[in-house]
């Protein structure tokens, strides 16, 4: 799948539940920790990492590759897959030369607006809350309609393309970390 999606930095989610309520029907609440993995130095933030989710009952990876911006909304090929023995693969991994670079701890209220559709209102550890607004594509042609679909629903909050925050959470967290 192709994850369409833009997001923005807010102080107060109770103040946009109310909009978001009449848009969307809320599906849950839920934990998510991510932890990195890179083959690249640690030191610096790297270029490409794979994300490993865990779950109640089992691990998701992941990895993502970026399509160029457009109207601030960003767009991603994701290649995921689940692990029943994450610790076979952990030591797999890091046979090949993968390290921990990074963990990413958020609690997201997840919204349905549309069959593949979502709002999310996450609260990221370190980071503060956010609305993320997504879109599911199977392919690359249906970037473009994602990506008004979710500038058009941004607009019903009074948000513009400059409100969005182009940084993902990884490379947010990685600078509030390494300011020196």
């Amino acid at each position: 799948m192709i994850e369409v999606e833009a997001k923005i930095k807010i102080k107060n989610p109770k103040e946009f539940i109310k909009t978001i309520s009449k848009l969307a029907k809320f599906q849950g609440k839920e934990k998510k920790i991510d932890d990195y993995y890179t083959l690249e130095s640690t030191k610096s933030y790297p270029e490409k990492s794979l994300r490993i989710r865990k779950y109640s009952n089992h691990h998701k990876v992941n990895f993502k590759k970026s399509f160029p911006y457009e109207s601030n909304v960003h767009a991603k090929d994701e290649i995921e897959f689940k692990v029943s023995d994450i610790d076979n693969f952990l030591k797999l991994i890091s046979d090949f030369g993968f390290k921990l670079w990074l963990r990413k701890e958020k609690v997201t209220h997840l919204y349905n607006v549309k069959p593949n559709f979502n709002i999310e209102v996450n609260e990221v550890k370190g980071l503060g809350w956010f609305l993320e607004f997504e879109y599911l594509v199977e392919k690359q042609r249906h970037i473009k309609k994602a990506r008004s679909e979710i500038l058009r629903i941004m607009s019903l909050f009074d948000f513009k393309s400059k409100d969005i925050v182009k940084s993902g959470y990884t490379k947010l967290l990685w600078n509030k970390t390494h300011k020196n």
